[in-house]
């Protein structure tokens, strides 16, 4: 846990923190507006489902192509502008509507899903930028020597891991706080004094997501290149006016937008280890989980439990989130892939658990232990995909990842539902669990993706944490 309060003591990424624990507790007030606003009116299922629509629509079309601005302009700034756009949302849905579910509402829950899809990736982008001011000979110790650059390599890593699985866990924490806040606030006064008290904490998210990382974008401001140019865009050599050689490379036409969020696609398909993680989490996403999504309260209940059951078994799969993103802050080594992915076959026991037994003991461990190996493992992967991918791709691959996981749970839980119509919600389970384990183990038959990295296994071991140094 050292290295947790390591990253604390960084003024600077504590405040990153700090701007995500609120942001993501605004977050929940959206949608506790909706369903109170509905319930009042009687409003159908139907226009509910309809407004929450709108918002994953827009978050999942749009979430490609912000890739592609994150790694085109500032990524603070965008991250910035995101934040102030949902205090404007939010405050117009608390002065100017009239408590129904109508245009107003759908055109806000279209504007925080485009939000949340600048938001979600630029944290991932800004976070190892924010802590990329530690000098690797000084930190070590007046005493200490210049470290191996191998050593120093392992060190970054080990701190970005850190760091990635501390803004993940406090992401799951501020994800159970939120909705219960969310719903006593808005219970007690009212769907206009929630809003106002979202939109309070989106502007305190940009307020600390701008001090710190002010000094990424004082050195933009002052001239020094934020990030190494784009691979989409070519500059062959040409030749000046009236003389021979070759001059000044003269800049080609900026690539289409289209075609920038086309390379965060295309990276991770070039990139053999990361294509099977992708292609992993997808037939999981599609053939396991959203089918067992739909399948498990269907088989709660038609077993003679009560609802009761089922919330409480997500919420224990919740605090497993939580843990499992400090248990995958701390992987590391060359065998970090191998860890991940073991961990991440626990799901398919979590999977399996309720067919297995109706203890509510055993029900709740495998649960948390679910919890632990999904999150642990998604953790681990952004790590390695951060370290593997040219920075200059970086926003766009996060997108691309997160584009993944997004787009393809509808599609499983569709699955799910057509499939509840000839199988039992039993054999569901017993299939989504067996598929969990059996295609976890077959990918680790590749080495890399054992490693979670392309490059060979180094001989050195990992080098110490080492204290952080703001720039």
């Amino acid at each position: 846990m050292g290295i947790y309060f390591r990253l604390f003591r960084h003024r600077r990424f504590a405040g990153l923190c700090s701007g995500q624990i609120v942001s993501l507790i605004g977050d929940a007030f959206f949608p506790i507006i909706v369903v109170v606003a509905a319930a009042k009116a009687g409003t159908p299922a139907e226009t509910i489902g309809a407004v929450f629509a709108a918002r994953f629509v827009a978050l999942g079309g749009v979430v490609l192509f912000s890739g592609a601005l994150l790694d085109r302009f500032d990524p603070v700034r965008a991250a910035v502008v995101a934040d102030s756009t949902r205090v404007v949302a939010l405050a117009v849905l608390a002065f100017a509507w009239d408590g129904r579910l109508d245009a107003v509402v759908v055109a806000v829950a279209v504007l925080v899903g485009l939000c949340e899809a600048v938001s979600e990736p630029a944290l991932l982008v800004i976070a190892p930028r924010v802590l990329d001011g530690r000098n690797p000979t000084a930190a070590a110790g007046p005493t200490a020597g210049p470290a191996p650059a191998e050593d120093a390599k392992d060190a970054e890593d080990a701190e970005v891991t850190a760091a990635y699985g501390l803004l993940e866990g406090l992401r799951n924490v501020s994800g159970m706080v939120g909705p219960t806040l969310a719903a006593a606030v808005v219970a007690g006064l009212g769907s206009s004094a929630g809003a106002v008290l979202a939109a309070v904490t989106f502007g305190l998210s940009a307020v600390a997501t701008r001090w710190a990382g002010s000094h990424l974008v004082a050195g933009s401001r002052s001239g020094a290149p934020a990030q190494k140019p784009d691979p989409a865009r070519a500059e062959p050599e040409t030749p000046r006016p009236g003389s021979d050689g070759p001059g000044e490379p003269e800049p080609e036409p900026e690539p289409s937008l289209l075609h920038s969020a086309l390379q965060g696609l295309i990276v991770l398909w070039r990139i053999p280890w990361l294509r099977s993680v992708q292609l992993l989490a997808v037939i999981h996403v599609v053939f396991a989980v959203g089918p067992w999504m739909v399948a498990l309260p269907v088989f709660l209940v038609e077993g003679g439990h009560s609802a009761t059951l089922y919330g409480f078994v997500l919420g224990a799969f919740a605090i497993g989130n939580a843990v499992g993103a400090l248990v995958g802050g701390r992987i590391g080594g060359p065998r970090r892939g191998l860890y991940a992915l073991a961990l991440l076959a626990l799901y398919g026991l979590t999977v399996l658990a309720p067919v297995a037994s109706g203890s509510l003991v055993l029900l709740t461990v495998a649960f948390v232990a679910g919890g632990i190996g999904q999150q642990a493992f998604d953790v681990a992967k952004m790590t390695g995909l951060r370290r593997d991918v040219p920075e200059e791709l970086h926003g766009r691959a996060f997108s691309a990842d997160f584009f993944f996981s997004f787009a393809s749970l509808p599609l499983g839980q569709l699955l799910g539902a057509a499939l509840l119509r000839f199988a039992d919600p039993r054999t569901i389970m017993l299939w989504g669990g067996a598929l969990v384990l059996v295609s976890t183990a077959a990918v680790t038959l590749r080495p890399d993706v054992r490693r979670f990295s392309s490059a060979p296994v180094s001989a050195s071991m990992p080098a110490a944490p080492t204290p952080l140094v703001e720039r």
